[in-house]
Order: C-alpha cells, then sequence, then structure tokens
C-alpha cells in the first residue's frame, strides 16, 4: 500500500510540474488572456480555467495581435493617427453596405436572414452562439468545400471598406467585463491589421425584454450594460465606432421591446427595420 501510495503521490507531482509547465510555456499565446491575475487563477490551474472556455494548449490564435512595422514612407505615425480629424455620423443609403462586412452571433444571423437590403449587398460572417473569443482562435467560418476557417484565412484576398461587430450575449457567464474588453480590442486590432482600410463598427450589444431581465439572474440588462460600456471605451471615433443598437430598439425603460420578440432575446422576423434604419443614420466618411 505504501508503494500504491509513494507511486500516486509521485505521479500526481509529476503531472502538476507538467501542467504548470505547459502554462508557463504559453502564457504569452494560448494563455495569455489568463495570465492577468495569477492571484485569482494559479498558474497550474490556467490549463483547467482555459479548457473550460474551449480554450486548448493546440487551440490557434489566429488573429495577429500587433502589426509588423513597415517601410517608414508608408507607415502611419503616431502623430498622423492623432491628427486625424474626429468623425461625426451622416445618414447613408442601402448602397454604404456594398463593401461592408458584419461579423456576428445568432442576433447578426437575424440581420441576414430579414434584412433583405443589406444582405443583397454585405457579406456575413454570422453563427449561432459564436463569441468574441471564436472569432479570434477558432476555425469556424464555411469554405465553400464545406471545411472551416479562421477570420485570418477567410479574409484572404477580401478587401472591405466597413467592418459591423456584434457578439457579447452569449459570453456573458465567461469571465468578467475586463477580459471581453481585452480580447474585444485585440480582435479589433486583428481586423484592423487584415483589412487596414476598414472602418470599425462596435455594435452594442443588444437588450433582453423585461420579462427576461427580470426573471434571469445572467442574461439580464444590468449585466449586458457593464459589457457595452467596457466596449464602448474602444472606439476612437476615427477608425473605430461605437454604434449604440438599443436606441433603435428598447422601449422606454431600456428594455427590447416586448412587441418585437418571441423569447426576449432575438427579434422576430419583421422586426429588423429599426436596426437597419439606425445603420443607415449612423454611417461615416
Amino acid at each position: 500500500m505504501k508503494v500504491k501510495g509513494f507511486l500516486l503521490l509521485s505521479l500526481i507531482t509529476i503531472t502538476s510540474i507538467g501542467i504548470s509547465i505547459t502554462s508557463f510555456c504559453l502564457r504569452n499565446s494560448v494563455y495569455k488572456d489568463y495570465y492577468n491575475n495569477l492571484a485569482q487563477v494559479p498558474m497550474e490551474a490556467v490549463p483547467f480555467k482555459a479548457m473550460a472556455d474551449g480554450v486548448f494548449p493546440w487551440t490557434k490564435v489566429s488573429l495577429p495581435e500587433n502589426k509588423e512595422e513597415k517601410p517608414a514612407s508608408s507607415s502611419v505615425t503616431v502623430a498622423q493617427q492623432e491628427a486625424r480629424e474626429i468623425k461625426e455620423f451622416k445618414t447613408v443609403d442601402d448602397s454604404y453596405f456594398d463593401d461592408a462586412l458584419f461579423i456576428g452571433d445568432s442576433r447578426m444571423v437575424g440581420l441576414s436572414q430579414y434584412c433583405v437590403a443589406i444582405d443583397s449587398r454585405a457579406t456575413f460572417f454570422a453563427q449561432k452562439s459564436l463569441t468574441i473569443f471564436d472569432i479570434r482562435n477558432k476555425e469556424w467560418i464555411e469554405a465553400e468545400d464545406g471545411t472551416e476557417m479562421s477570420i485570418a484565412k477567410a479574409l484572404e484576398g477580401k478587401h472591405f471598406k466597413k467592418i459591423y461587430l456584434m457578439v457579447g450575449i452569449n459570453e456573458l457567464g465567461t469571465g468578467d467585463e475586463e477580459r471581453f474588453r481585452n480580447v474585444y480590442a485585440q480582435v479589433i486590432e486583428g481586423l484592423k491589421y487584415l483589412q487596414p482600410d476598414a472602418t470599425i463598427f462596435i455594435n452594442s450589444i443588444m437588450h433582453v425584454s423585461e420579462e427576461k431581465n427580470n426573471t434571469d439572474e445572467l442574461y439580464n440588462n444590468t449585466n449586458i450594460n457593464i459589457r457595452n460600456e467596457a466596449i464602448k471605451g474602444l472606439a476612437d471615433n476615427r477608425t473605430v465606432f461605437y454604434l449604440d443598437i438599443n436606441e433603435a430598439v428598447d422601449d422606454e425603460n431600456g428594455n427590447l421591446r416586448a412587441e418585437t420578440t418571441g423569447d426576449g432575446v432575438h427579434l422576430k422576423g419583421a422586426c429588423y427595420e429599426p436596426w437597419h434604419q439606425y445603420l443607415l443614420e449612423h454611417g461615416v466618411e
């Protein structure tokens, strides 16, 4: 029994050391987001926390986080960036979406299904249950041959002038608003790298109905507002803009209008026009 106990203890010790080494070696790549607070998540616990979020040692980090330096003649200096004039919203027509890409979860899927004016012109990379973590790490966009590819691969050879993002409802049970904001910022930087001429529009996380808000401890508007405030600060009103879609779909109490939703979360098929009109009223040139 003593021998078996010793062997078991040795196996546990070796496994713990192996996990810690793996965690440390991947601290600047796959596990980067989990090293923000080692006081709450010890190094040896990082891989288990990551696995709970669907992130494994072999997970690919598809979006580059930093741009490579370009020759001085073509690079944009910090001074030039700061000198760019802050832009204001203007009303546009549907041709504005001819060179637009929409990325998002099931709510964005609904926009593609029920707003023909946009879907007939724009490109959609949208998927049910999509999260900001999926956009950054996973191969989730279906290719013509049925295989799935990363957003970086999907954008090869493409040229978009506008990119609209809407995710966040599915992430409410994962991490906190700081981690959500950090990964969102990384995705934006990656998209800037992949599509340097694109203006990026952050669509707010759409609210839920009053009934849903009052009965769900997780998927409620208090939690949604906390996440929206976190990503709102990513906009610089030069190349990245924040769109408060809730202005178009909320009732007077700040809840998704009850008559526009069947499940308290998603818009009914006939109720996407306010969102469409809001986008038309918030173009930039």
